[in-house]
């Protein structure tokens, strides 16, 4: 009796896994959206301190009307900066151990230095915009007088 098995050619193999051959995200995306939205909720927050110091640098209407519109949606802001950071550093966590092909060499050990220099920044940024308004504002009002 004799039994037929195919060989098993680099072709012929059966996936491991729903990731092979796909690169795993190392929060790039995340990084740069937490800390634009960070940005974003800063200047949402210095409802009056922002503003002087656009006014002095000869800044017109315009400007203090996009002021005021970023101030409505602060919360928004805020909260979509955080969830975007926390993705972001979740999957850069998470890259830090990437698996490599058996067949070839590992070409990449990890993210860049940029992904956590800017998820740092965006941290940052998003930790300003908390502290701006009850905290950070009066001091630089007192300052600018």
């Amino acid at each position: 009796m004799m039994i037929d098995t195919p060989s098993m050619t680099p072709s012929a193999r059966p996936a491991s896994g729903p990731r092979d051959g796909l690169p795993v995200s190392s929060g790039n995306w995340f990084a740069g959206l937490g800390t634009v939205a960070g940005l974003g909720a800063l200047a949402a927050s210095s409802c009056c301190a922002l503003p002087v110091a656009l006014a002095g640098l000869g800044a017109t209407g315009a400007v203090f009307g996009g002021l005021a519109m970023l101030a409505s949606i602060r919360p928004i802001l805020l909260g979509g900066a955080a969830l975007a950071l926390l993705m972001g550093w979740a999957l850069f966590f998470r890259h830090r151990a990437t698996a490599c092909d058996m067949a070839e060499p590992c070409a990449r050990t990890g993210p860049s230095w940029r992904t956590p220099g800017i998820l740092g920044l965006g941290t940052a940024l998003v930790g300003l915009a908390l502290a701006w308004e009850p905290y950070l504002e009066p001091i630089v009002l007192k300052a600018m007088r």
